[in-house]
């Protein structure tokens, strides 16, 4: 067989091998495989029991679910993963509720509808992103490096707006002990960030405004204060030009010359990355009606309209290599 054979072999293997593990996975569901070992390990014999399945099948199922990232084998026990223990359980299906109807999507190019019998669009895909929140940690870090915060910048007066659970404010701030952090998101997203606050000990350096902050009610309560530096990380992926405009016109009646913005998000530009930030482009629009993933140059547009200036990008180059911060100052 010539060399492009075999490749195309090779190829073929690889696609049918994916698409097994996939149905393996969404059977170790549906039979509670899963849930069962969330109370510890168990035997094949004990899972076999407990779940009444036929024994043989259930030993050929878990010998391909241990390939996967999902279950570790130790001697004769079974037990779940470290990441398998931090998917929540409504979202051990991998998106199934959505995906299903991508090819709706495709066909019209009508993201999900809000319907009762449907999954909920944006809101569901709030609660999903929120159950992966603790994947942005190391871009978190290599943005406070980037922004060389406890060095060149140190004695910092941070709002976060729109920060979901915090992990980009909080790490900012973390990285700078002498920072005063304010956080500005509606509710339930606020509550996230308490736990992401209180899980590092810096309640006493934090503030909290719970807000819609596309309104412009928050910003009058904020402007007697001074701040250095406004974080605004994964919010303009979930909205309209028009919305992020607004965002950052809400954001200018709080800065002073010399105030700093970094707005971090998802754009394109890391090769390691590009599978994952194609696959999250893809989510995003099937799932949100205003969802897009923005070239930079669209952002640092709209900031240098509004009187921001020293535009700088650089990527955030760890797992899962789909971050960047556009880092622009007040004119």
């Amino acid at each position: 067989m010539s060399t492009s054979q075999i490749k195309a072999l090779e190829d073929y293997f690889r696609l049918i091998d994916r698409n097994a593990i996939a149905h393996a996975i969404r059977a170790a569901v549906d039979l509670g495989v899963l849930k069962a070992l969330e109370s510890g390990q168990k035997t094949l014999e004990q899972l076999a029991a407990t779940l009444s399945l036929d024994e043989h099948s259930l030993r050929l199922l878990m010998n391909v679910l241990c390939r996967t990232e999902l279950v570790e084998k130790y001697g004769d026990d079974y037990a779940l993963s470290t990441v398998a223990r931090l998917i929540p359980r409504q979202f051990q299906h991998l998106g199934d509720h959505y995906w299903q109807f991508l090819s709706v999507f495709i066909r019209t190019g009508i993201p999900l509808p809000k319907d009762d019998d449907l999954p909920v669009t944006d809101a569901d895909f709030d609660l999903n992103q929120a159950s992966r929140e603790w994947t942005q940690t190391p871009a978190a870090m290599d943005a406070a490096i980037v922004l060389e915060i406890g060095s060149t910048r140190k004695n910092l007066r941070i709002l976060d707006v729109g920060c979901g659970a915090a992990v980009f404010g909080v790490a900012i701030s973390h990285r700078d002990s002498s920072s005063q952090l304010t956080l500005v998101d509606r509710g339930p997203e606020l509550k996230r960030a308490i736990s992401t606050v209180e899980g590092v000990g810096l309640e006493e350096r934090v503030s909290y405004v719970e807000t819609d902050y596309l309104d412009n009610g928050w910003v009058q309560g904020l402007q007697e204060e001074e701040f250095d530096l406004v974080v605004v990380a994964g919010v303009v992926q979930r909205h309209s030009p028009e919305e992020c405009e607004q965002l950052f016109r809400n954001i200018l009646r709080l800065c002073r010359p010399g105030t700093d913005l970094a707005v971090i998000d998802v754009f394109a530009g890391q090769e390691k990355g590009d599978l994952h930030r194609e696959i999250f482009e893809l989510e995003l629009n099937l799932r949100t009606s205003n969802g897009r993933i923005y070239q930079p140059a669209i952002i640092e547009r709209q900031l240098t309209q509004l009187g921001f200036g020293d535009i700088q990008y650089a990527h955030l180059p760890s797992t899962p290599y789909i971050w960047g911060l556009i880092l622009a100052t007040l004119q």
